[in-house]
């Protein structure tokens, strides 16, 4: 008997604590106005991060990505820690950065398309190819990102602004 209690309690107190973690204060289109505020402010400071759960290599199928790679932007800095599939036309030797690398933007431009979505183009050289930067972000923070380089096969991912504290 007290087992069958025990189990009846664990889950009350699970449907409870689930219940208060969502359960902010915030309706939903205030929690959807929030997030707008958020990917807003962060386009215009140009300091914000997309993590990218889906990659759609040029002729390929996409793929789910299950690690934590991210595209980040800090001002006139990025900092790229994105998978790459597709052929590469010249390479150093052993490979290469890839998409790893940290460089400085150039040529960085953001047009707001509709009040829900924003355009943003930038260029970075990392001394080993040139990669310009095709950026769609979203009001609720998805966002399509499209790399294009000089001496490799475009790629795209797919994935959504996060906000770190």
């Amino acid at each position: 008997m007290s087992r069958k209690f025990l189990l009846l309690l664990t889950a009350l107190v699970a449907m409870l604590l689930q219940a208060c973690g969502t359960t902010d204060g915030l309706t939903k289109a205030e929690r959807e106005a929030a997030v707008t505020r958020q990917v807003q402010e962060g386009l215009d400071t140009r300091h914000y991060t997309i993590s990218v759960d889906w990659m759609k290599p040029l002729g390929g199928m996409s793929r789910h990505v299950n690690s934590n790679y991210e595209l980040n932007v800090s001002g006139d800095q990025i900092d790229c820690y994105l998978p790459y599939v597709g052929e590469a036309y010249r390479l150093p030797y052993g490979g290469g950065k890839g998409l790893n690398f940290k460089g400085t933007i150039e040529d960085y431009s953001i047009v707001y398309l509709t009040s829900n979505r924003s355009h943003i183009e930038f260029t970075v050289n990392n001394g080993e190819d040139v990669y310009y930067f095709r950026i769609d972000v979203f009001n609720n923070g998805q966002s399509i990102i499209d790399i294009i380089a000089r001496d490799r096969d475009a790629i795209s991912f797919a994935g959504e602004m996060i906000f770190k504290n």
